[in-house]
């Protein structure tokens, strides 16, 4: 049995997921798109920094994301959000807080 050996090094990511019990991080890539080009500057280098420390390749070779509605049943996903080349800024602003 292995031990476990990460930390809580990051109170804000820890706080940040809160009491969700989620493995995983999943963004629309055309909402990041919408983000501001510095914000967007500072994810791709965070991204390329995780790419340099973790090779998950021999674990997973590739992960699918279903969508669920608010009922928790499965559901199509909405083409505005898959599709990043032709954003659809009326419906993606219907999304903006």
């Amino acid at each position: 049995m292995s031990k476990a050996t990460q930390s809580k090094n990051s109170s804000e990511l820890w706080n940040w997921f809160g009491l969700s019990y989620a493995s995983f991080l999943v963004m629309p890539r055309v909402l990041m798109h919408e983000m501001p080009t510095e914000w967007q500057d500072k994810m791709a280098a965070l991204l390329y920094e995780y790419d340099e420390t973790f090779d998950t390749s021999s674990v997973c070779h590739s992960v699918v994301v279903s969508a669920k509605d608010k009922n928790n049943r499965f559901m199509k996903m909405p083409g505005y959000i898959l599709n990043y080349r032709r954003p659809d800024h009326e419906e993606i602003d219907k999304l903006k807080l």
